[in-house]
């Protein structure tokens, strides 16, 4: 005989009321798995008009600093080499703690109080790419000469629409800044295509301002309304055409400054670390200012090898292809 069931309970909870970031548990070293991401900050303060994260992952909250220290260890003592900070608002790190902490303040600890031979760090708002965190990147080889900085938009009417807290001028400085101290840095970006009243003009002042700055990649994303956020309910939609057209027209600009910033490094010797997979007689890395290379030979995934960065994908291993420590 088989007994009548009730309804299914529906769990509820308020995201706005976490304060703590959940760590996944990580390791490493194990098989060909290599570069875990280590998220020290999650949920979002912003209310971005496109974005709906803050509404499923809360305000920002930050893992503290002893704990970071904690799980770097942690992940050393596994075999790990490279790490990569992450975070849904990486920039606003430490802002929620007492007493209160930046980003710059846990990376410097990271150097001075863990044996970790690199690391790099995940998106970064723009406002938040300050003159001490470039300098402190530029300080040492043990951070990976890479930004990521979400541009979204290069016209100041759009950004405004977006609630971005940043203009184009602005985020131009921040950009030409990490070339100046850094002039081998990957610097990438985000850009969104066809938010709401986006016009011939503002898209040109976007390709424009992105052809113009040291870009070596791009994310284009087009424009799709999330339910519940401003974007949602704004008139003057882009049609998709348009989208598609300016989409692509940003993704061939981002494949040219790609083949251009790769061809400005070829030649040069950079220490790379090996990564899953590959053919029968190559191994794939990557550099630590975001070059992907093909070492010849197979190796397994987490060495250090150092490599002569080519015009395309391969590349010559300097040392015979035998690996190294620092």
């Amino acid at each position: 005989m088989s007994l009548a069931r009730g309804p299914a309970k529906i769990l509820t909870g308020d995201i706005f009321a976490q304060s703590s970031v959940q760590i996944a548990p990580v390791t490493v070293a194990q098989g060909d798995r290599t570069r875990p991401v280590l998220k020290i900050q999650d949920g979002c303060n912003n209310r971005c008009a496109y974005c709906v994260i803050p509404f499923v992952r809360g305000h920002s909250r930050s893992l503290p600093p002893d704990i970071v220290i904690a799980e770097v260890r942690k992940l050393v003592a596994s075999g790990s080499r490279e790490i990569v900070l992450s975070g849904i608002n990486l920039g606003a790190y430490g802002r929620d703690l007492s007493p209160r902490a930046t980003l710059s303040d846990v990376v410097c600890r990271i150097l001075e109080e863990t044996s970790l031979e690199q690391f790099r760090l995940s998106s970064i708002e723009p406002q938040d790419v300050t003159e001490e965190l470039i300098s402190l990147v530029a300080s040492s080889d043990r951070l990976a000469p890479h930004f990521h900085v979400p541009l979204q938009s290069g016209s100041d009417r759009i950004l405004r629409a977006m609630h971005r807290w940043y203009r184009a001028g602005h985020y131009a400085e921040r950009v030409k800044r990490i070339r100046q101290l850094l002039p081998a840095a990957a610097i990438g970006a985000d850009v969104i295509v066809g938010f709401p009243g986006e016009t011939a003009e503002d898209f040109q002042m976007t390709f424009e301002l992105i052809e113009r700055l040291p870009f070596t990649y791009l994310h284009v994303f087009s424009f799709s309304a999330r339910p519940g956020t401003e974007g949602a309910n704004l008139s003057a939609p882009v049609s998709a055409t348009v989208i598609r057209e300016r989409a692509r027209s940003l993704r061939a600009l981002a494949q040219r400054k790609s083949s251009e910033f790769r061809a400005s490094q070829a030649g040069r010797t950079f220490r790379a670390l090996t990564l899953a997979g590959g053919g029968d007689t190559w191994t794939p890395a990557m550099t630590a200012n975001y070059l992907k290379v093909r070492i010849p030979g197979r190796w397994s995934a987490n060495q250090w090898h150092e490599t002569c960065v080519s015009s395309d994908e391969t590349s010559v291993a300097v040392l015979d292809a035998v690996s190294f420590q620092k």
